[in-house]
């Protein structure tokens, strides 16, 4: 059996992802707070996105740095 390996840069925004918009729904069927919260869920989003880019170039320098060696 072969175990893919999954980058950090996918999986950690990934979860971040769910996880908050989890906490968006249960507070838009719970509050009824839907538009209430609209504009923290796309900041948050935008948050996540900065973060897999981030993510991504670290590890694309740090891929770098190794091949130098």
């Amino acid at each position: 059996m072969v175990q893919k390996n999954i980058k950090k840069y996918v999986w950690l925004p990934l979860t971040f992802l769910c996880v908050g918009l989890a906490t968006y729904i249960y507070y838009g069927i719970t509050w009824n707070a839907w538009l209430k919260n609209l504009p923290n869920i796309i900041i948050y989003i935008i948050i996540v996105g900065a973060l897999t880019l981030a993510e991504k170039k670290k590890d694309e320098l740090r891929r770098k740095h190794n091949q130098k060696e």
